[in-house]
């Protein structure tokens, strides 16, 4: 802890060193250059009004006589008080050779609560701050911007009256409307590519949460909220887009927001980091800690704004470098995705830290000490992101490593369950063979009985009852598929004289040819039944075209059409069949059965040996 202390103070004391500036003379304006901007803050001076009774005419005149303090190199940060403040300067004057013009005078510090802006030689003037609605702003900018018309008399007393219960910085900049543009634009192009990062890295977050449910997650997405809130509330951003019409939160965001921030990163580290299983003390204090944060909001709202804001630096102050300290320690202890994490909160608690002494004035104002906290943030967060990744791939290695080994144990179990069943299994074995030679007689039984429920026993072809099953089959199939299939009722013509001349065995060896030559014109995956002594019924998937069918239909037609040599006799016959076709004749079994045994019968009524539809 001591060497990360004096780490701090050491990077603190450059940041000190390389912001310092030396202060112009009192009562010298600066001169407005070319580049259309000018430091003036350096060059103001003060009158503290603690009693709030001072006119703008006596203050006038401590200016003009010289009763007055002069501001400190680096600008005017008068950290917390609460005394109100009259700052003033000179107005700058213009450079040899260039034209008198308008400028613009900005106050870039949006927090502070009441400012009076008084043009030399008014008495009246314009009122702005945190605690008045945006829409009063006479220029709309998330920092105080006013007007210096070019008649302006150079070298003329501006006088400003600020009050503020939070930090009061008063860092003023003198423009030309052209130099103030190119700037701003600058200036919110880098704010909007630095919150839309910090609002992709909270959606990215908020949605592993929701989908983990992992509380890491959501402690990181507090984190991020608060800094978010805290960081528009502190530049002004939020004020000109968020919350413009309500003054009362745009006073109290910057405090809830970091409150929020703090309380996220105590959280976030225990989470993160396990400290429960890791340090029972670190684990309490980080608790502390987030009680601490927690409480700034009730102070800051119910009791005073001051001392809450005053509770919050101290609060981030602690949290952060706890969050180092904490890193550190696992770090040691070699706890996964702790050099990440340390790398991230160091980046937060440097920029933190800076932020915080520049609060109470003892570090200046400037570029860095007031948007470096942005800048550390950012690439904290992406640090912290790459973390949890990191973390959560360890957590799967682990994970993944724990199943192998429960798996290895499994398996090992196993070998000695099986080893000290061999004895058990040599025992049985002799009975287990004969019940599987059982088993398997049983089953070609079964499959032999399921086999002739389900075949005519004279040619093979499926009966009645595999008919019915697969007619079910083609019905639901079409109706989900929007498929079309044919049935087929089909009677010989002239087999009763083959039983009544030649006999049953013949007859018999007749319709074996039938089924194998009606068999040999259909496709595999149709269906031929024997439903009768001479009746056959036949299942075409996938029925294409009306004429596709006909031509299957006169096909098997014309087979049974040829002579058959049945055991020496020479034998003629032919056959009428009907057809009906799903979904056209109908969509049920009943219906498509009538309508193609009645298409049958009318093609034996029109003479036989012919094909005829439903």
């Amino acid at each position: 802890m001591y060497y990360i202390f004096r780490w701090t103070l050491q990077v603190v004391g450059l940041i000190v060193a390389m912001a310092g500036v030396h202060a112009a003379p009192l009562l010298e304006a600066p001169e407005l250059t070319a580049d259309g901007r000018v430091e003036v803050a350096a060059h103001a001076a003060l009158v503290e009004d603690a009693r709030s009774t001072l006119l703008v005419a006596d203050v006038r005149q401590r200016f003009e006589s010289g009763q007055v303090t002069t501001a400190p190199a680096a600008g005017v940060n008068l950290g917390y008080t609460q005394s109100a403040w009259w700052v003033g300067f000179r107005v700058p004057a213009h450079a040899a050779g260039i034209a008198r013009k308008d400028r613009l005078m900005e106050i870039g510090f949006p927090t502070l609560d009441h400012v009076e802006f008084y043009r030399p030689g008014a008495t009246a003037p314009v009122v702005v701050g945190d605690h008045y609605p945006f829409s009063e702003r006479p220029i709309r900018h998330r920092n105080f911007v006013f007007e210096l018309p070019a008649d302006t008399p150079d070298g003329a007393w501006v006088l400003l009256r600020v009050r503020s219960e939070g930090t009061l910085s008063v860092p003023l900049t003198i423009w030309t409307p052209s130099g103030w543009a190119e700037y701003s634009r600058d200036t919110y192009a880098g704010l909007s590519i630095y919150f839309g990062a910090l609002v992709a890295l909270l959606l990215y977050n908020a949605l592993l949460w929701v989908s983990m449910r992992d509380r890491m997650y959501f402690d990181y997405v507090l984190f991020v909220t608060g800094l978010g809130v805290g960081l528009a509330g502190f530049n002004g951003l939020g004020m000109e887009y968020v919350w413009s019409a309500w003054p009362w939160f745009a006073n109290l965001a910057f405090p809830l927001g970091f409150a929020l921030c703090s309380f996220g990163v105590a959280q976030f580290t225990r989470s993160f980091l396990s400290t429960r299983n890791v340090s029972i003390t670190l684990d309490r204090v980080l608790l502390g800690c987030s009680v601490l944060s927690a409480s700034v909001a009730a102070v800051s709202i119910g009791f005073s704004y001051m001392i809450g804001g005053k509770i919050l630096t101290v609060a981030t102050v602690s949290t952060t470098s706890l969050a180092v300290l904490a890193g550190l320690y696992c770090q040691k202890r070699r706890v996964a995705s702790a050099p990440l994490f340390l790398l991230a909160w160091t980046l937060f608690m440097l920029f933190g830290i800076a932020f915080a002494l520049r609060n109470y004035g003892l570090i200046p104002t400037n570029f860095l000490t007031m948007h470096g906290l942005q800048f550390g943030s950012l690439l904290g967060m992406l640090l912290l992101s790459f973390a949890l990744a990191e973390r959560f791939h360890a957590e799967r290695r682990a994970r993944e490593t724990a199943q192998a080994e429960m798996m290895s144990a499994r398996q090992a179990s196993i070998e000695v369950l099986q080893r000290s069943e061999q004895e058990l299994e040599l025992r049985v074995a002799e009975r287990t063979a004969e019940l599987a030679t059982a088993n398997a007689k049983l089953a070609a039984s079964e499959s032999q009985q399921r086999d002739l429920a389900q075949h005519d026993g004279l040619t093979g072809l499926a009966n009645r009852i595999l008919l019915a099953d697969r007619l079910g089959q083609a019905i639901r199939l079409g109706h989900r598929e929007k498929r079309r299939f044919a049935m087929l009722y089909l009677d010989l013509d002239k087999f009763k004289p083959v039983n009544d001349l030649h006999g049953h065995g013949v007859g018999d060896a007749l319709l074996k040819q039938v089924a194998r030559r009606i068999t040999d014109r259909v496709r595999h995956a149709d269906t031929v039944a024997r439903v009768g002594g001479d009746e056959f019924v036949i299942l075409l998937h996938a029925v294409e075209s009306h004429d596709g069918l006909l031509a299957v239909a006169n096909s098997i037609r014309d087979a049974l059409n040829e002579e058959f040599q049945v055991e020496g006799h020479h034998i003629q016959i032919g056959c009428s069949i009907g057809i009906a076709i799903y979904p056209d004749n109908g969509s049920d079994a009943n219906t498509l059965s009538r309508l193609a045994d009645e298409a049958m019968y009318q093609a034996k009524d029109a003479g036989r040996n012919r094909v005829v539809f439903a």
